[in-house]
C-alpha cells in the first residue's frame, strides 16, 4: 500500500499520472497530503526495515547514546545544584561541627563561636537552601534549554528502518 494511489471509479491504478509529482503530493487547492505511515512502508522515503540483529545492534546503540546524555545530564546538574547549594552547606557544616550538643569539635573555627551562634548559622543554612535550591533549578533548566541537550535523545524506533539514522533536526520537541 506503500505509495500506490487507487481510484476505484476507474478500476485501475492512478501510478501513471502520479509518477511525474513529488512523493508529497498536493490535492486540491494548495493542501499537502501526508505521507503514509512508516509501518505500512516496505521501502521509499523512510528507508526499508532493518533485519533483526541489525535492529537489535541499532537499538543497543541507541539505548547507550540516551543512557550517555542521561549521565551527562545528572553530571550537570550534580555539578550546578553543588555549586550553587556550597553557601548554604557550608553554614550547615560549620553550625553542626561547632555545636556542643551535636559534634563539638576542637576546631580553630570552633573556638570564635558559641552555642548561640552555632544555632543560628543551623538556622540560617536551612533559611537559605529553599531559595537556593529554586535558583539551581532554574540554572540548570536554562542551562539544559539553551545547549540544547534534552533534543540529542533519539527515540529506539529509528532502530527499525534504515536510512533513519542520528538525525537531531527532524523532529524538534521543546521538554523544558
Amino acid at each position: 500500500m506503500c505509495g500506490m494511489d487507487v481510484d476505484l471509479d476507474e478500476g485501475g491504478t492512478g501510478d501513471d499520472e502520479r509518477d511525474q509529482e513529488d512523493e508529497f503530493a498536493t490535492a486540491g487547492e494548495g493542501v499537502r497530503m501526508l505521507p503514509p505511515p512508516t509501518a505500512h512502508c516496505d521501502g521509499g522515503v523512510w528507508g526499508s526495515r532493518r533485519g533483526r540483529c541489525g535492529c537489535l545492534a541499532w537499538g543497543t546503540g541507541l539505548l547507550l547514546w540516551n543512557i550517555t546524555l542521561v549521565l551527562a545530564c545528572l553530571l550537570l546538574m550534580t555539578v550546578i545544584f553543588s555549586l550553587i547549594l556550597m553557601p548554604a552547606g557550608l553554614l550547615l557544616y560549620a553550625g553542626f561541627l561547632c555545636h556542643s550538643r551535636v559534634l563539638a569539635s576542637p576546631s580553630g573555627l570552633c573556638r570564635y563561636l558559641d552555642d548561640n551562634s552555632c544555632s543560628a548559622l543551623i538556622i540560617l543554612g536551612f533559611v537559605m537552601m529553599s531559595p537556593l535550591v529554586v535558583v539551581a533549578a532554574a540554572t540548570f533548566c536554562g542551562l539544559l534549554r539553551r545547549l540544547r541537550l534534552l533534543m540529542l535523545f533519539q527515540p529506539i524506533t529509528h532502530a527499525w528502518y534504515r536510512g533513519r539514522g542520528l538525525g537531531w533536526g527532524r523532529d524538534i520537541r521543546a521538554w523544558v
